[in-house]
């Protein structure tokens, strides 16, 4: 895929950094605080020509069986199962109980079903393919489509007409699903790539000019693929709450519901292409690296359990070994620099014992040389 040939030799070709990009709206200018908006509705734009530019047939093919196996749930041209209203009498998906829901549909309405779950697993494997350092978050994102949809079927359950003739008990189903889905999407994934996102910058663009500190963090912006995961947040519950009215509805119908129809089908589409998008910027910008993608007290703890002898940085100038070490998930652990401390943690995080940022500058025992960790550990970075 041609992004890893980009994480293995620099910079992308052609590519421009965001810190050169001027931002397309002047919030800013309203008031200092709005300046978040103009980064966002700058970066989203970027991420999307970026991604178009680097994706592969591998991306492709996740896309396609993202959209077969949407299109294979919600068939029923030849079937009626749909269209018809199914059989009231019977619910639920059990196999052990012969009145389930399961056994009133139709072998055709059966046998899409199955297919449209292999297609599902398919697209996932092919995003665990694709996308190695996203793995676990990616059977995170599927649990908040799959909680969303729970929610809003249970509410519908009880309530055909959601929002109207419900009680306080139809809203649980909702409640709990969105619940699942902002503790997903803000405590798994936004918070983890965030803080492996502020390790990278401090780790591997190290820089005593802090001007080029502050490029490098823009450089690395997550503005854009943060306005990803809110337009996923949207689209999933669009997606789920017109697939649940669909199907809620009693016969006789007043109307041929195909409005709720394709809005399920339409922002199904866009939550994969949004999940895929979501997955992929962190791999681009961290996969030429030995960072595993977690939260820092996630780090902290690995670290502090791991072996640590797998690799001994050296001093660029004498290769004498130094003080810092990387652990075999990538995280490069150094002493703290604190008078009277003997603690040692995570470079660019604070140290266990006295709290401390353990510094990225690591000064040499033998000749002096103060070098930063990229310089003890060189690799090949995604810019």
């Amino acid at each position: 895929m041609p992004e890893e040939d980009d994480l293995q030799g620099g910079e992308p070709k052609g590519m421009v950094r965001l810190s050169e990009k001027a931002t397309v709206t002047d919030f800013v200018e309203w008031h200092e605080s709005l300046e978040w908006i103009d980064h966002m509705l700058t970066d989203f734009p970027h991420k999307i020509r970026l991604a178009i530019s680097n994706w592969s047939g591998l991306n492709l093919l996740a896309l396609s069986l993202a959209g077969l196996a949407t299109i294979a749930g919600a068939w029923d041209l030849g079937i009626g199962e749909l269209a018809g209203g199914g059989d009231y009498r019977f619910s639920g998906i059990s196999i052990f109980n012969p009145e389930s829901g399961l056994f009133a549909i139709s072998s055709s309405s059966f046998f899409l079903t199955i297919i449209s779950g292999a297609l599902w697993l398919g697209f996932i494997g092919v995003n665990w393919q694709i996308f190695p350092l996203m793995r676990s978050h990616a059977i995170a994102l599927m649990a908040s489509i799959v909680s969303v949809q729970v929610g809003m079927i249970s509410a519908h359950a009880g309530a055909p007409n959601f929002p109207f003739g419900t009680t306080a008990s139809d809203f649980l189903g909702i409640f709990v699903g969105e619940a699942i889905l902002v503790f997903i999407l803000i405590v798994v994934i936004h918070r983890s790539v965030t803080e492996t996102r502020d390790l990278h910058v401090q780790t591997r663009h190290q820089h005593p000019d802090p001007y080029e500190m502050e490029r490098a963090k823009r450089d690395h912006s997550l503005a854009g693929w943060t306005l990803a995961i809110f337009l996923f947040a949207v689209c999933i519950n669009l997606a789920g709450f017109a697939g649940a009215a669909h199907v809620a509805q009693r016969p006789p119908f007043e109307s041929s519901r195909m409005f709720s129809y394709l809005i399920y089908i339409l922002f199904t589409m866009l939550s994969a292409t949004l999940m895929m998008l979501i997955l992929w910027y962190p791999q681009f910008m961290l996969g030429g690296t030995t960072l595993t993608i977690e939260s820092e007290a996630s780090r902290m703890a690995t670290a502090a359990i791991v072996d640590t002898s797998n690799d001994i940085g050296t001093c660029p100038s004498c290769g004498t070994p130094s003080a810092a070490h990387m652990t075999a998930n990538g995280i490069i652990v150094s002493a703290c620099n604190s008078p009277d401390c003997n603690g040692e943690g995570p470079v660019g995080q604070d140290c266990p014992i006295c709290e401390n940022p353990i510094s990225a500058i690591i000064e040499c025992v033998s000749c002096g040389t103060g070098a930063s960790v990229s310089d003890l550990f060189p690799m090949e970075d995604a810019w």
